[in-house]
């Protein structure tokens, strides 16, 4: 768990950049999972986003669901750091350092972002 922890220590300035050059239509991607959620748009859900890097599927989130209150949940503190800085116009936005252990929270609904695709399969 250390050595992933240092790994994305060390590329989270870059994460954004590299994870585009992995993921073919990465954020295409995104975007058709996250339209596709049962939810009505005005909803304040209730989000918990697991790994959640550097904000991108929150901001998705923020961007479809307005009302909604999400909890970013990363080990990195520089992608946490990352998260906030592209979150920073957005409102109901929680950022807890950790992992799913240290979360104490009611979830209605949960985003692995990095896992979406298998999800949708």
């Amino acid at each position: 768990m250390e050595k992933i922890k240092k790994t994305f220590e060390e590329i989270a300035r870059e994460y954004d950049e590299i994870i585009q050059l992995f993921i073919p239509y990465y954020h295409q991607m995104l975007e058709a999972v996250i339209s596709a959620l049962p939810f009505d748009k005005s909803e304040a859900i209730n989000v918990i986003d697991l790994g959640c890097g550097t904000g991108t599927v929150a901001k998705l989130i923020k961007d479809a669901y307005p009302e909604a209150r999400i909890t970013c949940l990363d080990l990195v503190e520089n992608m946490i750091e990352m998260a906030k800085n592209k979150l920073v116009s957005k409102n109901n936005i929680r950022y807890q350092i950790g992992n799913l252990s240290a979360m104490n929270l009611m979830i209605l609904m949960m985003l692995l972002s990095h896992l979406l695709l298998y999800i949708i399969y």
